[in-house]
């Protein structure tokens, strides 16, 4: 591990990931045998989550419509923070600096704590990064460090390259169905069109949608290279294909898009002192 300007570097001889602790605990690179396993930010990215390879999403994940909700008698009201979008988007962490708490040549652990502004409730995050021969895995934690029990949410962002050339395979059996402004409207099953079972190519359609039912696991194929993608403690997967680019998103999650402004209930509640994690793996193989 090679740390500089909060750049931690994690190396194996056949894989290297780049994380910036200092913006949003965002991983920059991944490469596995010289192959970028997720699109690479940059040279010039510096400032700009949205240009990061991966980022965390925590402690809500997606679009808080106007970024109002209620909890437990409390009225919440969040700020906007993308001046791209009405609503609060994707929490608080791709926004903040990390600390780096251990590290060594395959592995880093990252921590943030947040909250007690506009977000009520104190909170405190860990990621965990583990670079193996397969592949890499994070750990993503949110602990309530607040005196009440608060709504949570976790997510990763991960961008993947090439869409053009992917495929995916996933079981996704139900889909909230968006508005104009992308907001989710209505859960329903998953239309044909929208499957990926069996697989198909990414770019087959446009989408900025949450699914649910996910059964944690999912496929992606390119000629060269397959990676398997394991969320064992998300049951939602959040795909972004948009059309015309050369990037997708499958973003697992471990509550659905627009829950707090729904049904706060909908989203995980951490007791004081209670923790929650989730746990993402992303194998890579050669065909």
């Amino acid at each position: 591990m090679t740390a500089s300007s909060g750049v931690l570097v994690l190396e194996r001889p056949s894989s290297r990931v780049v994380v910036a602790a200092h913006l949003g605990g965002a991983i920059r690179e991944f490469q596995w045998h010289a192959q970028d396993v997720l699109r690479p930010a940059a040279g010039d990215a510096v400032s700009d989550p949205f240009a990061m390879a991966c980022f965390p999403m925590v402690p809500f994940v997606n679009r808080v419509a106007h970024g109002r909700f209620g909890f437990a008698g409390r009225a919440v009201q969040l700020e906007r923070n993308w001046s791209e979008d009405a609503h609060p988007i994707h929490g608080q962490g791709w926004r903040a600096s990390w600390n780096v708490t251990a590290s060594d040549a395959t592995s880093a652990t990252l921590r943030f704590e947040g909250g007690g502004d506009d977000w009520p409730w104190r909170y405190a995050s860990e990621q965990s990064f583990r670079l193996s021969a397969r592949g890499l895995s994070i750990e993503l934690s949110l602990e309530n460090l607040s005196s009440a029990s608060m709504p949570s949410m976790l997510g990763l962002h991960p961008y993947f390259p090439q869409a053009a050339r992917a495929r995916l395979q996933a079981q996704l059996p139900r889909v909230w169905r968006t508005d104009h402004a992308a907001l989710p409207a209505q859960e329903t099953e998953t239309p044909e069109a929208w499957r990926f079972e069996p697989a198909r190519p990414l770019d087959a359609v446009a989408l900025d949608h949450c699914f649910s039912g996910w059964n944690g696991h999912a496929v992606l194929e390119w000629p060269e290279r397959i990676i398997t993608l394991r969320a064992p403690r998300c049951a939602f997967l959040h795909v972004y294909a948009p059309r015309g680019r050369d990037f997708f998103c499958i973003e697992p999650q471990s509550g659905p898009a627009g829950a707090l402004a729904r049904d706060a209930h909908e989203a995980s509640i951490l007791a004081p002192g209670e923790r929650i994690a989730i746990d993402v793996h992303f194998e890579v193989a050669a065909r």
